[in-house]
């Protein structure tokens, strides 16, 4: 998730993604379901310069009911490239749908 959050950031040349709920939790598998919100916190809660909010503006995902969170990284914070870094390391580089 991170990856794909570094990549959006990088094509529109920005150092903060906001991702909505419904981009999250598709990724995961687990669209329309609590899961993806449930990830979105795990994210806030472990991942330096990752923060859950609530949005701020109607989106069609809010119309749905689905919708009213989003997570947003910053790849500007301090900590975050090198929590990247281990993480890609522990993980052994293995491709698979981790954060």
């Amino acid at each position: 998730m991170l990856e794909h959050a570094k990549n959006v950031a990088k094509t529109n040349d920005v150092m903060v993604t906001r991702l909505g709920y419904r981009e999250v939790a598709t990724h995961y598998g687990c669209a329309y379901k609590n899961d993806g919100y449930r990830v979105m916190e795990e994210m806030a809660e472990r991942v330096p310069g990752v923060t859950y909010k609530e949005s701020r503006t109607l989106c069609v995902d809010d119309a749905m009911g689905v919708g009213g969170q989003h997570i947003e990284i910053t790849f500007a914070h301090p900590d975050l490239a090198g929590w990247m870094r281990a993480h890609e390391a522990n993980a052994g580089g293995n491709g698979g749908r981790g954060l």
